[in-house]
């Protein structure tokens, strides 16, 4: 049963009043800050349960990163214990940062109170963002409804008393609500994330003792997405929204139902809010949306649906594939709200079709394309490696027009396997073809069952038997085939039946007695379930295969499985519109000779499409004298890119006067993105001043990647503010460099929001490129997977970069199972280099997650970086991956120190048994008191590993620290530091530096009456750590555990209550803060 079940809705009466949710029917998840310490009781009710218990505070954790208590009750809190069953509890994590709705929480808050005295539960359902509050630790749900007013006449948050409440993602537990953000005007609600709860070992043994053991799964991720603009027709051509007939515009029928229309009702699909979201935007300013995806996935009906939602009173064309696109320019002044329809995008990416010129024009006019292309079509297209600079625009490269297409539309897409949601949403309807899709096999999507897909392609492979129809087989295969070289897909009858013979005996030839030819075709056009067959009969005897089928080929295998004989019938059957994409395809499939024999009638006849392409594989192959002459042929002919990438080649054989020259061509002929190559260029010839120049033109034209270059220029000239406006604009035009870097500046600045929203931007922009093939991108997706925390995710983006030959600079390191210290820590090489692996992981047991060190934010749940500081001693530093200082473009020439980020530090005191005899102990401050800093030590090239105040650091030296193992230090003085005592507490100080932590009476008087105490320093100490025995064994055993005897100032009493550390966390007996 659901777990969301009103029995497990439950009211807690603490310190405070708040919410609480059921685990089982004694355990009760809530809020840390509904009590004031621990060892605190509540009563605890829900709704028809068996009255008010009273619980007892097994469990509690308050401080930046969590706030969360576990409570428990002597006596069933519910009637029937089986509705409460902690096994049906589903722990999740979501894994991205894409938007999620109709997340919700179910509490008791003040604005429910009916008559203003007694509660009342209230449902709070919205979006959860994952992209918000990222380093604040914190999940986001904003309210999908108007926010509530202001509780009474205090102003008080109408939520009071929704902490505790459980947050849900469909089944998943993923979060406790702790707070209401003032600043957004109690619209949204933060919750503490369930992951960083079911972490913490206190709660894991609290929850062992119950005999349980949760897990938290990742909850799958949503899919990535890109973008762009473009087209339109003559006015007899165009037809209002509202009166486009799905079928017309690409929407698979489905089976024939009696009673029922050919298309079903629409079922909401996940992506409909991102669809919604683009569509919006793009009204206001024109552009291209794209949605890929594998075919009947559902890609034309949910672009189509979104059409009509949002742009339904607009005028919408649909051009025939043939079309030359040029020619359909609607009359000036008529722009205004039109659609341009473009299902199966790769029937128009050819020279009269929609290249990146006419896609600027269209954009200019303010008209928005709506676009579908395949999987296989939008990899082909994309899999290009044209440079790999960092700053996207301002290198070398050498792209196609249709990969140009695609890279500039807006991109999402579409699964074909529905998510538990949508099957949901779809269960609530009657049609008895909806039903059936949803009772079938999981294997496929609902939407495939829809179209028939699963069917035909089940029919199709059941014929090559014999006594089958292994010849009407054959003919499909041979048009599938032919279909994924991209020829086309309505194919000569002539030609698969030349092709056909090559698929019939490979799956076995006379064997099967195949049947008459005329047969075959009576089988392969037949019709399944009155939508369609496996082969579609078109005009003047042409055949299109089901895209389904070729679809599902697709998926199964690559291009370069196509036999020769496939290539040699797509090589006689290819036209011109055709020629550009099935030479794609066959570099794609490791079939260069066909993509240079397939574009060599293009560029013969001077078509500047076929010349761009032929002259990209020409420089592949290091044939760098025929690209020129392709390049410059093409920029004579009036196509400016031509002029782009003969800079481009003249940068990568080195000639910097030709490239300075060809990117000035470019420049005149509108190639905005040339300038910032043109900077290089002149950077490299010495002309720095000319290179600052353009960089700044090319800022102010908006230019991404000059803007980059740009700011760093401005950084070394010790311009820090107009360097971080420069580069504000770089991290607006989709660099992911630059975003992560600008969400580093806004840290600096103290403007969290912000810096959140370009984490998340960087993100999207890097899964953008990197899904198109860009290893930058997929580098820089990695690096920002582990800023957030997601290790898993980050793993597979940089394996996708070392696969298109980019691996990191930076290794992250996972540490040994049940070590102490950081989980992971990421390396440069050189640093890696000089540690080695083993040294390497000695010093992650040495650090904790605490501040950043360069900017002072908390270091969360993300990866850190390993930044070594050696103006003094070589500190080993941790600051935030990605954001503060990867690898250097954070450094400001402004400041060359770490800014406002101060040690954090965690201690608490004991009494420490001198020899064998347990009955005499002498009083300790135990400490780690550096978090985030160890010290390295050089020997020769090589770094070793200590704490920073552990043995042969410089630290321990000042201090006049000695070694634990050695023994008790002798009770002497040197002033180097002191003990002070005060009401509650005790404190150690040293050069600047107060370490205190909290102690008992008894304490304070031993102390006192040993006229001071020892000081022990050890990393084995984590800021969570509980102050037990088991902790301060650890600590004593530890191999970088130092002491020395800290002897009692005179007359101090009251002195450290009066002094206390920055930032301090209380915890049980031990405190950890700060020392500037």
């Amino acid at each position: 049963m659901s777990i969301r079940s009103v029995e497990r809705i439950a009211i807690v009466q603490g310190a405070r009043q708040g919410s609480g949710f059921l685990l089982d029917s004694r355990l009760v998840l809530t809020s840390a800050h509904l009590f004031e310490g621990e060892g605190e009781i509540a009563r605890v009710a829900v709704p028809g349960g068996t009255g008010t218990h009273i619980c007892r505070l097994v469990w509690r954790r308050y401080d930046e990163s969590c706030d969360a208590a576990l409570l428990e009750a002597d006596e069933e809190l519910v009637r029937e214990g089986t509705t409460c069953r902690m096994p049906d509890v589903r722990w999740g994590r979501v894994s991205d940062l894409a938007a999620r709705e109709n997340c919700e929480a179910i509490g008791f808050p003040q604005i429910s109170l009916r008559d203003g005295l007694r509660p009342d539960t209230e449902q709070i359902v919205g979006t959860l963002k994952p992209g918000s509050s990222i380093l604040r630790g914190r999940y986001v749900l904003d309210s999908s409804h108007a926010p509530p007013p202001a509780a009474g006449t205090t102003g008080a948050s109408p939520w009071q008393g929704m902490s505790g409440a459980a947050l849900f993602l469909d089944e998943y537990l993923i979060g406790v609500v702790s707070g209401d953000p003032a600043q957004w005007g109690h619209a949204r609600v933060e919750a503490v994330p369930i992951f960083v709860v079911v972490a913490d070992a206190g709660f894991r043994k609290a929850m062992e003792a119950a005999g349980l053991c949760p897990e938290v799964v990742e909850i799958g991720r949503p899919v990535p997405q890109v973008g762009n603009e473009a087209a339109v027709s003559r006015e007899g051509d165009w037809v209002a929204v509202t009166d486009a007939d799905p079928v017309s515009f690409g929407v698979h029928r489905a089976p024939v139902a009696i009673g029922h229309p050919d298309v079903v009702q629409y079922v909401p699909r996940c992506v409909d809010v991102e669809v919604d979201a683009r569509l919006e935007a793009l009204a206001e300013t024109g552009g291209m949306l794209l949605l890929t995806g594998d075919s009947a996935a559902g890609k034309s009906r949910a672009l189509f649906e979104g059409m009509v939602r949002n742009l339904g009173d607009w005028s919408v064309c649909k051009p025939d594939p043939d079309a030359d696109l040029s020619s359909l320019h609607p009359s000036p002044g008529r722009d205004h709200e039109k659609v341009v329809w473009l299902d199966d995008l790769h029937n128009y990416l050819r020279s009269d079709g929609l290249t990146p010129s006419l896609l600027d024009q269209f954009v200019r006019r303010g008209i928005v394309v709506l676009a579908t292309l395949r999987t296989e079509f939008h990899e082909h297209y994309t899999n290009e490696e044209d440079g790999t600079s960092l700053s996207r625009s301002t290198g070398p490269r050498l792209p196609s027009s249709p990969g140009r297409v695609i890279r500039a539309a807006h991109h999402i897409t579409l699964d074909r396997i529905w998510t538990e949601d949508e099957r949901s949403a779809a269960s609530s309807g009657e049609d008895p073809r909806v039903v059936a899709a949803l009772n079938a096999d999981r294997a496929h999507g609902v939407a495939e069952y829809l179209a028939a897909g699963p069917q035909v392609l089940k029919r199709w492979k059941a014929a090559s038997r014999a006594k089958g129809n292994p010849r009407g087989a054959a003919l499909v295969a041979a048009a599938v085939a032919l279909a994924r070289t991209g020829v086309d897909t309505a194919l000569p009858s002539e030609s698969l039946a030349r092709l056909h013979g090559y698929f019939l005996d490979r799956a076995g030839g006379p064997a099967l007695r195949p049947e008459s030819m005329e047969e075959a075709w009576d089988w392969a056009s037949k019709i399944v379930l009155g939508v369609t067959s496996p082969l579609v009969p078109g005009q003047g005897g042409m055949w299109k295969p089901f895209d389904y089928l070729v679809s599902d080929t697709a998926r199964l295998t690559r291009p370069s499985d196509l036999p020769g004989q496939v290539w040699d019938e797509a090589l006689r059957i290819v036209d011109d519109s055709r020629r550009v994409l099935v030479a794609t395809v066959a570099k794609v499939a490791g079939r260069p000779d066909v993509a240079k024999e397939v574009l060599c009638p293009l560029a013969e006849r001077d078509v500047p499409d076929g010349l761009i392409n032929l002259g990209a594989l020409l420089a592949e192959e290091m044939d760098y004298a025929g690209a020129a002459r392709c390049f410059e042929r093409a920029f004579y002919l009036g196509d400016s890119g031509g002029a782009h990438n003969m800079g481009a080649l003249s940068y990568t054989t080195g000639n910097l006067e030709a490239a300075r020259d060809w990117y000035e061509r470019a420049i005149e002929s509108g190639e905005r993105e040339s300038i910032g190559a043109l900077g290089l260029v002149h950077e490299k010839l010495g002309n720095q001043d000319e290179a600052a120049a353009l960089w700044k033109r090319g800022t102010e034209a908006g230019d991404p990647g000059s803007a980059l270059h740009y700011s760093d220029w401005l950084r070394s000239k010790w311009q820090s503010d107009e360097a971080v406006e420069a580069l504000r604009v770089a991290a607006d035009g989709e660099i992911p460099f630059a975003a992560l870097s600008y969400a580093g500046a806004l840290l600096r600045r103290k403007d969290h929001e912000t810096a959140n929203a370009y984490v998340a931007r960087a993100y999207d922009a890097a899964v953008k490129q990197g899904s198109l093939g860009d290893p930058i991108g997929c580098l820089m997706a990695g690096v920002t997977a582990y800023s957030f925390g997601n290790v898993r995710l980050g793993e597979e983006w940089w394996s996708r970069a070392r696969e298109h030959g980019h691996p990191s600079g930076w290794v992250v390191l996972e540490a040994a199972d049940g070590s102490a210290g950081l989980p992971y820590l990421a390396f440069s090489q050189d640093c890696l280099g000089r540690l080695g692996h083993e040294e390497a992981r000695s010093l992650m047991q040495l650090l904790w997650a605490g501040d950043c060190q360069d900017c002072g934010y908390p270091l969360g749940d993300g990866v850190p970086a390993l930044y070594v500081d050696d103006q003094h001693w070589t500190d080993a530093r941790l600051f935030h991956f990605g954001l503060c200082r990867y690898p250097h473009w954070n450094d400001s020439a402004l400041i060359s120190v770490s800014k406002e980020a101060g040690i954090s530090w965690t201690a608490f005191t004991a009494g420490v048994p001198v020899a064998e005899r347990n009955d005499l102990v002498v009083p300790a401050l135990v400490i780690n008191p550096s978090l985030e800093v160890a010290q390295l030590v050089r020997s020769g090239d090589r770094w070793t590993a200590t704490a920073a105040f552990g043995p042969r650091s410089a630290r321990a030296e000042s201090l006049n620290l000695r070694p634990l193992w050695s023994g008790l230090p002798p009770r002497s003085s040197d002033g180097r530091a002191w003990a002070l005592t005060g009401p509650g507490e005790v404190a150690v100080a040293s050069f600047g530096q107060l370490w205190t932590a909290p102690a008992t009476e008894e304490f304070i008087a031993l102390v006192e009456q040993d006229g001071g105490m020892l000081l022990i320093l050890a990393s084995a100490v984590g800021p969570e750590a509980p102050a037990t025995m088991e902790v301060l064994m650890d600590a004593l055993e530890s191999w970088d555990s130092m002491t020395r005897w800290v002897p009692l100032k005179s007359d101090t009493t009251g002195r450290a209550s009066r002094t206390t550390a920055r930032r301090p966390m209380v915890r049980e007996a031990a405190l950890r803060g700060q020392n500037p």
